[in-house]
């Protein structure tokens, strides 16, 4: 028979577990660090996009969507883009650190994506193919994207690639707001003035306009350009955990077990493409920046401590859309912040910031939990 000590030895026990359970399922780290706190209404779901490759044909791109609580058509959904060396991990390190599950939390439809080329996304059956992926062809490959996330003509899928069984998505959004980090402000850059499909447009990290007078990418340390010996039209920029770090942090303002997670080997390959057109890139940026107009607002936020986006080169950007947009353009300068945002401690700030400016611009959330 159980007496009244047994009891509170198998309750101590069970506590005992509970919490192992708890920290085996946090990033080690985790537990004596910052962390984001999410409820469980949180649901990741696995999906997969068609888009029009630069040979003309059908290409299938992995994504994931991050909602939570009930969502309808009338709330605004975000597509993140990501940079070279990078994947839709980049915006999901961690259930504790996330750009996509904070973003989602607040009241949005998020979606990631691998962009062809890259991680679940492979474009490696085309020959040569990783020189036409120029920055041209993916900011075209997300305008398919934006369709296909306002129509719901994309499907969904279980797993964590697009080779399983796909059903027809259900959720649709009417109003879209794009947002890119890196290489992937780029592609952002020069959409709304060529396509003038979403309701906003957010750049991080990267200038949008023509080159600045430093190298493209101004005086960072750490990256490079590899060719691989498999894909000699992809190349690898990190070859080493430092090197990532190098690029990429400021190491006061850091969530350690984030970068852990963010610059843990292997290393992406990326495509020649979007770097080999750097000329091409600007001069249509350029173009399209001045095609904008009043009727999209424009958010432009870079780390103080990003050596690729640094604040000399982030206002210059800043100044330069001022000029020619003719749209609603905002800029913040984060501050303890290095080129990836999203593994410093500025990150829950950055949210509400995104927040609140796309709400002040008729863009609220809108969900029920």
């Amino acid at each position: 028979m159980f007496n009244s000590r047994h009891v509170a030895l198998i309750a101590a026990l069970a506590l005992a577990m509970f919490a192992a359970l708890q920290a085996s399922a946090e990033p080690a780290g985790a537990a004596t660090s910052p962390q984001m706190k999410f409820d469980n209404k949180m649901t990741v779901q696995s999906v997969c996009f068609s888009v029009t490759n630069p040979d003309l044909g059908q290409s299938t791109l992995y994504g994931q969507r991050f909602t939570d609580g009930t969502v309808s058509p009338l709330t605004p959904a975000i597509v993140l883009v990501h940079g070279i060396a990078s994947s839709t991990l980049n915006w999901d390190f961690s259930p504790t650190w996330s750009v996509a599950r904070a973003l989602a939390a607040k009241g949005y439809v998020v979606y990631s994506y691998d962009r062809l080329g890259y991680a679940e996304s492979s474009y490696y059956d085309h020959p040569g193919g990783g020189y036409t992926l120029t920055t041209s062809a993916h900011r075209d490959e997300l305008h398919d994207i934006v369709g296909e996330v306002k129509s719901g003509a994309y499907t969904t899928t279980t797993g964590s690639d697009c080779s399983g069984a796909q059903q027809p998505s259900t959720m649709q959004s009417r109003l879209v707001v794009i947002i890119g980090h890196s290489a992937g402000g780029w592609i952002v850059a020069g959409y709304p003035g060529k396509y003038h499909d979403v309701a906003a447009m957010i750049q991080t990290d990267i200038s949008g306009s023509v080159s600045p007078p430093n190298a493209p990418l101004g005086s960072s340390t750490g990256g490079g350009f590899t060719t691989s010996p498999d894909h000699p039209d992809y190349f690898q920029f990190f070859q080493t955990t430092q090197n990532c770090e190098d690029f990429n942090t400021y190491p006061p303002g850091v969530v350690q077990y984030v970068v852990d997670i963010a610059c843990a080997p292997p290393f992406l390959l990326s495509p020649w493409g979007e770097i080999a057109d750097l000329g091409e890139m600007y001069a249509e940026n350029d173009t399209y920046i001045s095609m904008i107009g009043p009727s999209i607002p424009v958010l432009l936020t870079s780390g103080d401590h990003d050596s690729t986006d640094p604040p000399s080169v982030a206002n210059a950007d800043y100044q330069y859309y001022k000029a020619h947009c003719g749209c609603d353009v905002t800029q913040w300068i984060v501050p303890n912040t290095a080129h990836l945002f999203m593994v410093h401690k500025s990150l829950p700030s950055w949210i509400d910031y995104v927040t609140n400016w796309l709400t002040s611009r008729g863009i609220p959330p809108v969900t029920s939990k």
